[in-house]
């Protein structure tokens, strides 16, 4: 199932490098649980990416998993949704336990080979990632460039949630 996300990542953004799939595989596998420390500092990062992000179209939401979502900020703050409410989602979505942790994680790298890489420029890549263990990485600098993420990483659990909030543009539902 994981390999329909990640062609339709793909196809959403050409520029994705070996680099970005281990990324997408990461959240995929881990959610956003890995993403929260000093509590006033991120916060303090999201605000300060969320006013420097530039307004755009696009898709709002774009599942990476069945229970793992990325929300375009870009597209977030175009549509004037609350950005109070996004941030409550990702910190909320950061405390939900994630089921398969590493297992997960290695089986979606495993449905990742081939795609759209030669084998040796991914094998290549994923020898290099596992001297490293398994861990966050960065977007390619090609991807960062290209593709301009800015996204929360937010638990499907929330999805409902983020439907209702885009087709009754913005309104907080309770």
């Amino acid at each position: 199932m994981f390999k329909q996300y990640l062609e339709k990542q793909i196809t959403l953004h050409p520029s994705m490098r070996p680099q970005d799939v281990i990324k997408l595989c990461f959240q995929a596998a881990f959610g956003a649980e890995h993403l929260l420390g000093d509590m006033a500092r991120v916060k303090d990062f999201f605000d300060a990416e969320f006013l420097q992000v530039d307004e755009r179209d696009g898709l709002v939401v774009e599942r990476i998993a069945d229970d793992v979502c990325r929300i375009n900020l870009a597209v977030w703050k175009k549509r004037g949704f609350c950005k109070e409410l996004l941030f409550d989602l990702f910190v909320q979505s950061a405390q939900v336990q994630m089921n398969g942790g590493e297992a997960r994680f290695w089986d979606y790298v495993s449905q990742a080979e081939g795609m759209p890489f030669s084998d040796e420029e991914w094998q290549g890549f994923v020898a290099e990632y596992k001297r490293g263990g398994v861990r966050a990485v960065h977007h390619s600098e090609i991807y960062r460039e290209r593709e301009k993420p800015a996204y929360r990483v937010v638990s499907g659990e929330y999805i409902e949630r983020i439907i209702c909030i885009v087709e009754n543009k913005g309104e907080m539902l309770k």
